[in-house]
């Protein structure tokens, strides 16, 4: 760079190549500050010196100029060590090979990502070249010929922008009738009030009452209580709410066959129709059978279901036969003569032989 004093080094390293151990080495990345005299609004600069520190940037691959959108007001240029012979083979041959457009600038770029990860926040930038004349005096012609001399330029890709579509809003302009010579846009803006032109005296009563129902109108606070509400302002205090009222139990006093019996002692009913929600078809089948062979059994004995111990007497037999045979339930059915030998059983547990 010519003039080191109005350059400032953004970055110094190399370019990582895409699938590859090589590097692009000997970069130098600054700016000019004649044209950049606040490098805290310049975002490519900004981006450029976070990236000090490492080795590498990585590089993305060529990218046509006129595919991407490019913001080349930041001014920063780049130059190559005359040493790095990879690095200047590499731009010579993307840059100096391609066509140059109207504008002056090479029609290829490379493209070169600012981070690790290719989302919406990694900052991208496009290398390119920018030819300025040069004038060198031809030794077959007395004539000077033009030939053009690249500069490697630097610019930040921009998101392309969006076409407008029908659901934009569309700016309007405020009607002429209301903007006089002493207003603007700027004071309609502002909410001031205009004034209708003519004397007051020719407006008409209803204008005139209409007026002064606008001006007169009942203010927005609160009616009745807001005294008493301003009263406790200063004096909040927080109230932890009442429990509600406790209901008793009625679920634990209530059974499928009709209420509980009482505190002196009497047992609770035994649904006999209930069967177990879940349970697979085997392991039903036979508790319909053992609440069969229950109260044929019971019955037998003479405890009917009028009986007024049948139903406690029903659920002992049926869960301690259910258990006795709980390693059997739920895989075979349950054979007949094992069945009755265990109710049995258990009726004599229970009931003694009637005289």
């Amino acid at each position: 760079m010519e003039g080191s004093a109005t350059a400032r080094l953004l970055y110094r390293g190399a370019l990582s190549l895409p699938d590859s151990y090589l590097l692009l080495d000997g970069l130098t990345f600054s700016a000019n500050l004649i044209a950049n005299k606040d490098l805290l609004h310049n975002p490519l600069a900004l981006a450029l010196e976070s990236m000090r520190g490492r080795p590498s940037l990585r590089l993305k691959g060529t990218e046509q100029l006129k595919n991407v959108w490019i913001d080349a007001s930041d001014d920063v240029c780049m130059d190559i060590h005359p040493t790095a012979t990879l690095s200047r083979v590499y731009f010579e041959n993307i840059l100096c090979l391609s066509c140059l457009s109207p504008d002056g600038r090479t029609e290829i770029g490379v493209r070169v990502a600012l981070g690790d990860t290719d989302g919406p926040a990694t900052t991208e930038m496009l290398i390119f070249g920018e030819s300025f004349p040069s004038p060198i005096a031809s030794t077959s012609t007395s004539s000077s010929v033009h030939t053009p001399t690249l500069a490697i330029r630097v610019a930040r890709i921009t998101p392309a922008a969006r076409a407008p579509r029908p659901d934009d809003p569309t700016p309007r302009k405020p009607p002429l009738h209301l903007i006089t010579r002493n207003q603007s846009i700027g004071d309609l803006a502002a909410n001031t009030r205009i004034r209708p032109k003519g004397n007051a005296k020719e407006e008409s009563e209803v204008v005139r009452r209409a007026r002064e129902v606008m001006l007169h109108l009942p203010s927005s606070k609160s009616r009745g209580r807001g005294k008493e509400k301003d009263k406790g302002k200063g004096t909040a205090v927080f109230k932890v709410p009442a429990l509600p009222a406790r209901k008793g139990d009625h679920a634990a006093d209530m059974d499928v066959f009709g209420p509980v019996g009482d505190a002196k002692g009497k047992a609770r009913a035994v649904n006999i129709e209930a069967v177990d929600e879940g349970i697979g078809d085997v392991e039903q089948e036979n508790k319909s059978i053992i609440k069969k062979f229950t109260v044929r059994h019971l019955d037998a004995v003479g405890i009917s279901k009028p009986h007024p111990e049948f139903k406690e007497l029903f659920g002992f037999v049926y869960r301690g036969t259910a258990f006795a045979l709980r390693a059997t339930i739920k895989k075979s059915p349950v054979s007949a003569r094992v069945l009755d030998a265990l109710v049995e059983a258990h009726i004599k547990l229970y009931v003694t032989s009637p005289t």
